[in-house]
């Protein structure tokens, strides 16, 4: 039998449910293909959302009509902003989810959505026409393992681990894509047919504890934020009763076992072939590449509100169930702690990510998009703002519209897809803000801003949505104009200041909207008055009101640092062809980050445009290497 649509989504995770609910609500009529619909959403690994650079990505998202920054606000347990005590560019939301609530609630969006009908199978290949001269091979449906079709002449491939999924623990192997799921065996040899290059990655999970197990006493304690920062614009107001988290630490003992059953471990035997995730190593692997560490931070996040289990981050393992039980309880706190499940790695195909273009569009099938881990990615922000942008520009395309216009120096998203589509992404991509050239200007708090006439132009906001949205973005462009017309004097530390240098406090003073406690009577007036709502403007929550005007004094603020950041950014781009020794001495460059300075060492770039499209050299990297290079020349031809 077959069935007609316009989009079909393969995968009901994060990327999967981002890109079915975009092309739905744009009024595609859209198929969502995933085993289980009560497994939409879940979350398979760590019970969390945001953190630094992922959080920028949420509330991304979020600006553009997506749905995570929504569902987490609405199940989050705990919520934190990271970084509080650094600069506005590089604090980021995170929160705990409920992630069983988190799941319930995400299935219901989609089962509510209107023009999206959920089909339960497998995804065993891809219906093409084959090319014809110089015409491209061309999607045309998908063919599920039950022999059902499903004609569509754009599809979203968002299989996560599931594409020829392979699970470890100690010598055990299952077919699957996580604990108790099958494995998509069929997609695999589908791409492979229309020309696509695969690879193997790897990724991990820790085991799960039973809370009764623990003893709390022995565990440091984690609380969330007393006043809670929303993920969404949408959200006015969040007060939840909030569940803490614990701190422990491995030690030596734990080091020991592990190094003593290394000839068990999967992973060190060579049985998984995939390249695993650089910033979340297995505990095994943290043992050997960082033998000189006495000890490695152990955070237990509880996975849901009434949830019996405790996730154990920082402990992601594929040893043995024996081993894992034994090293789990030389922890403080955890001695007699009752493993619930045990982790292991799961070893999966991706597509390198050079065969699509920055649509998320694939070279070798036209009409095929695909987003999150397919492409090399790992974590569920990521996977995310990838369906959102796939989803979004599968639909333009219907009617010949162009691709959304995201360069990589006006959002976390452009900077996302810009490394995907013109890097070799060799190992699980995470995002840092440390890779966007521009983080200064790409801030939380600025999302709305940045983002606003985009999200116009896509149309996934309701209009009583984007009204809200305008008229936050208003209030910070009124309140930024009063502060660059004023000069406060007698300040705290008195004398003259300027409106720039204003520091931000606790809110309090004036009944509404909520100021800055520092400022002066007469300068809080003014701002005062600039942030209420304009004639037409709906009334904004004291939430989005403070916000605006946080916004308006680190814009003020960070202005002139803004300018000369995108001047050295022009002055890098003619210094591309800057030539690189051969025998530069990376490795005694502290001052790169480590993996910067394995990668240059290994592949020794010409010239600084050669390095800086190599794969984890960070963008702020290239700065500093461009001066090191200069003064390492320097110093030798002063030498001879």
């Amino acid at each position: 039998m077959m069935h007609a649509f316009e989009v079909i989504v393969i995968g009901g995770g994060h990327a999967g449910i981002e890109a079915a609910l975009a092309a739905a609500r744009l009024g595609a009529r859209t198929a969502l293909v995933t085993h289980d619909r009560r497994e939409i959403g879940r979350m398979p690994c760590n019970p969390a959302v945001g953190g630094l650079g992922k959080g920028h990505l949420v509330r991304e998202i979020d600006a553009l009509g997506g749905e995570m920054g929504r569902a987490i606000d609405a199940t989050g347990i705990q919520f934190r902003v990271l970084n509080r005590s650094k600069g506005p560019a590089v604090r980021a939301p995170r929160a705990q989810a409920d992630k069983h609530a988190y799941q319930a609630r995400m299935a219901a969006v989609v089962a509510a959505q209107d023009g999206l009908v959920v089909v339960e199978g497998d995804a065993s290949d891809l219906l093409v026409d084959a090319p014809a001269g110089s015409a491209p091979t061309r999607l045309r449906g998908v063919v599920l393992s039950d022999g059902r079709e499903l004609l569509a002449p754009r599809a979203v491939l968002a299989t996560g681990t599931f594409l020829g999924g392979l699970m470890h623990v100690g010598d055990e192997r299952t077919e699957g894509g996580r604990e108790g799921a099958a494995a998509s065996t069929g997609l695999s040899g589908a791409l492979e047919r229309c020309g696509f290059t695969l690879r193997r990655l790897k990724t991990g999970t820790p085991p799960r504890l039973w809370r009764d197990s623990l003893d709390f006493s022995r565990l440091e304690t984690q609380p969330g934020d007393e006043v809670i920062e929303p993920f969404s614009f949408i959200t006015n107001e969040l007060q939840t009763i909030q569940v803490p988290c614990h701190l422990t630490w491995t030690g030596e003992r734990t080091h020991a076992l592990i190094r003593d059953n290394l000839h068990r471990s999967p992973l060190f035997g060579g049985i998984i072939e995939g390249t695993g995730p650089r910033y979340c190593p297995s505990i095994e692997d943290k043992v050997v590449r960082f033998a000189d560490r006495e000890r490695h931070l152990v955070f237990l996040e509880p996975e849901g509100r009434d949830s019996a289990e405790i996730y154990v981050n920082g402990l992601s393992t594929s040893l043995p169930r024996d081993v894992q039980d034994a090293f789990v309880r030389t922890l403080p706190g955890l001695e007699r702690a009752v493993l619930a499940r045990h982790g292991y790695a799961v070893e999966y195909d991706s597509a390198p990510s050079w065969q699509v273009r920055a649509s998320l569009e694939s070279k070798p099938v036209a009409g095929l998009y695909l987003a999150g881990q397919i492409l090399g990615t790992s974590g569920y922000e990521e996977a995310a703002a990838q369906g959102l942008a796939a989803g979004v520009n599968a639909v333009r395309s219907l009617d010949g519209r162009e691709p959304l216009d995201l360069p990589r120096g006006g959002s976390y998203l452009g900077v996302l897809l810009d490394d995907l589509t013109t890097k070799d992404i060799t190992e699980p991509y995470r995002m840092f803000t440390s890779r966007a050239e521009r983080r200064l200007a790409l801030r939380c708090d600025n999302a709305a801003a940045r983002l606003l006439p985009l999200a116009a132009a896509i149309g996934l906001l309701p209009e009583a949505e984007l009204r809200r949205l305008r008229a936050r973005v208003a209030a910070a462009e009124r309140a930024g104009r009063v502060l660059r017309t004023l000069r406060c004097r007698d300040l705290v530390h008195g004398g003259s200041v300027a409106a720039s240098d204003l520091v931000l406090q606790a809110p309090g003073g004036l009944d509404a909207p909520p100021l800055p406690a520092d400022i002066p009577v007469e300068l809080r007036d003014a701002v005062a008055a600039a942030l209420l709502p304009a004639a037409g403007e709906p009334t904004l929550p004291a939430r989005l009101v403070e916000e605006a005007l946080l916004q308006a004094a680190v814009d003020l603020r960070y202005e002139g640092y803004i300018a000369k950041q995108d001047k050295m950014l022009a002055r890098q781009g003619h210094l591309g062809n800057l030539e690189l020794p051969e025998d530069l001495p990376y490795a005694g460059m502290t001052t790169l980050s480590k993996e910067s300075r394995e990668k240059l060492a290994r592949l020794r770039p010409a010239n600084l445009g050669q390095a800086s499209r190599i794969d984890g050299v960070r963008a702020s990297d290239l700065a500093v290497l461009s001066v090191l290079a200069r003064r390492w020349r320097d110093e030798k031809e002063g030498a001879s």
